[in-house]
């Protein structure tokens, strides 16, 4: 892809399409998102600004919408969501603009199925999808999984290796973007529901915690401040959004916690929770502080997807 200076965030930004965007647009345009908002969703999702709004105006004038959307966004009653489409910006104290997510209570997955969303919450964006993956799929991806499970690790802050740390306690095996059909399927996936390019996202991470494994609450973007977190902005930029994925019920405990919100999320076969931590302004969402909390009955598994700002290399 093309990159050139994002104008707003002075950060660099998409200056090209692909049909994924083509058809991100085309499907919100369809349900009724008006210019602004798709040009605000777009810079948010790494889109240099001006090739965003040429971009809109171009999707919405073949879609025969015209100007007559470009003022106006979906009905306030939908179901608030993360990661796509905004509507509207409200003010913080500091009197920065924080986008205001809205969303049907449905997500086209761009395999013929919806998903649907069970919550969210604008502020931090965080979303609750319902059946995002079927029963098979996810018991494929734990049988893909198994042969390959090793103790999870964690980047080191101060020299960017990964190490263990008993703070988390599960087991895990990575896998390569589009490594397997059925991971590949499933990424396509992600990125309709998301509104993300598929290459933005890291690999898949399979998760698996035997009863009483955990992770204690951490943060999943990056401290730019700490030298080895820093080495990893260099493959792809900050993270700006993780998509956490329940591959089986779990009797007891396990839950994904936000101690900050007072939010748990149980786990459920199926479901995913999204959660947003990188504003249009680079600042990222300490309120997105989660753990893993430990499974008390039964076993846990687990696949995330973190999302990146731009392109992600895995090279390092």
């Amino acid at each position: 892809m093309t990159f050139r200076s994002h104008p707003a965030a002075g950060k660099t930004g998409y200056a090209t399409s692909s049909p994924e965007l083509e058809r991100w647009l085309s499907r919100h345009i369809a349900q009724g998102f008006g210019a602004e908002a798709l040009v605000r969703s777009m810079c948010q999702s790494g889109y240099d600004a001006g090739f965003a709004r040429a971009t809109v105006q171009a999707a919405l004038a073949a879609s025969g919408a015209g100007g007559a959307r470009s003022g106006h966004s979906p009905s306030r009653s939908r179901t608030a969501k993360a990661g796509t489409a905004t509507e509207a910006t409200t003010s913080t104290s500091q009197g920065t603009a924080t986008p205001a997510i809205v969303a049907p209570n449905a997500l086209p997955a761009g395999d013929g199925r919806d998903i649907p969303v069970l919550f969210a919450m604008e502020s931090p964006r965080i979303a609750l999808f319902q059946r995002l993956l079927m029963p098979d799929e996810c018991e494929a991806l734990i049988a893909l999984s198994r042969g390959r499970l090793a103790r999870s690790p964690v980047v080191n802050p101060d020299t960017g290796d990964e190490n263990l740390i008993d703070a988390r306690t599960s087991m895990g095996a990575m896998f390569q973007v589009g490594e397997h059909p059925l991971i590949e399927r499933l990424e396509a996936r992600i990125a309709a529901v998301t509104g993300v390019p598929v290459e933005q996202g890291e690999g898949l991470q399979i998760l698996n915690y035997k009863p009483g494994a955990e992770y204690q609450p951490h943060y999943d973007f990056f401290n730019p401040q700490r030298r080895g977190e820093a080495r990893q902005l260099r493959v792809g930029g900050q993270r700006m959004a993780t998509l956490v994925i329940y591959l089986n019920d779990v009797p007891a405990g396990g839950a994904t916690a936000f101690p900050k919100l007072g939010l748990r999320v149980n786990p459920v076969q199926g479901n995913a929770v999204f959660f947003a931590y990188l504003g249009e302004d680079g600042a990222l969402d300490e309120r997105t502080l989660h753990a893993g909390l430990p499974v008390g009955q039964g076993e846990k598994w687990i696949a995330t997807k973190w999302l990146r700002e731009a392109p992600y290399r895995g090279d390092g």
